[in-house]
């Protein structure tokens, strides 16, 4: 009888001492950025053999891009790129763009059509918030089938996600970020 109520005693006293699960599953940043271990898990286990994986210098985020994207020069790419930042439990979508002959304008301009008109964006600044804006905003139109541009140094338009791989590979990677983020 005396043993059942020290191993209860026990028992308390470790269940009192140990830290909350819930605290220890909670991100520090905004929610469309917070990771969770099943989304991760899956991510890693599942999607991330799509992915070269590059680990950023000193920072320990690891860098995703999709290996099916080819290097090409002759037009505007925009490459989603997911970075994990499993130290704090987020996920970044951040768009990267190829090394276009023509050159990107700066800070990078998108645009719906080829005028200068409300539909032309600038990713200013280029932030994670912003970053995502973008992306998500390009996802949700390119899933309806819409154009989008890019705009050059010399303030010219070209197709963006021209050719139909590109606008699949891009929508592949924005949907495996958003099911890493729970945003799906």
């Amino acid at each position: 009888m005396k043993t059942s109520w020290a191993v209860l005693c026990l028992f308390l006293i470790s269940a009192a001492c140990s830290p909350d699960s819930s605290d220890r599953q909670k991100a520090t940043g905004e929610r469309r950025f917070r990771t969770t271990p099943p989304s991760l898990l899956y991510f890693k286990n599942m999607r991330s053999t799509q992915y070269a994986v590059e680990e950023q210098p000193r920072s320990r985020i690891e860098l995703y891009r999709l290996n099916k994207y080819k290097s090409v020069s002759g037009h505007p790419v925009l490459y989603p790129v997911i970075a994990n930042n499993w130290l704090a439990d987020e996920a970044y979508l951040f768009l990267q763009p190829n090394d276009w002959e023509a050159g990107f304008m700066l800070p990078l301009t998108v645009s719906k059509d080829t005028a200068w008109s409300d539909a032309v964006v600038q990713l200013q600044p280029q932030t994670p918030e912003q970053q995502y804006e973008l992306g998500i905003q390009l996802y949700e139109s390119l899933k309806r089938g819409e154009d989008w541009y890019a705009v050059a140094a010399d303030s010219t338009f070209a197709p963006l996600f021209e050719e139909g791989d590109e606008r699949t590979y891009f929508l592949t990677t924005v949907r495996d970020y958003l099911k890493l983020t729970d945003n799906d």
